[in-house]
């Protein structure tokens, strides 16, 4: 976990310095109050124009083929 530069207490799963990006697995689906901050979360990723990877459970069944496309949106080459 990293703590983000921002006033708001906020922290990211995973932190990859080049490209600065931001990496967020959202696990709890079906829990509401895991659902309303995540909702907050990527509402204040959004407002300081952050570089976000976001990832449910699919994707890490298919993390080798999921995660590479991802960060290529950032000019992050995985191999």
């Amino acid at each position: 976990m990293r703590k983000l530069p921002i006033e708001e207490d906020l922290y990211c799963d995973f932190y990859l310095p080049t490209g600065k990006v931001y990496i967020e697995f959202w696990g709890l689906e079906d829990d509401p109050k895991y659902a309303h901050r995540k909702k907050i979360k990527q509402d204040l990723y959004l407002k300081y124009g952050f570089h976000l990877i976001e990832l449910n459970d699919n994707d890490v069944q298919n993390l080798d083929d999921v995660l590479p496309r991802m960060l290529l949106k950032f000019d992050i080459k995985a191999y």
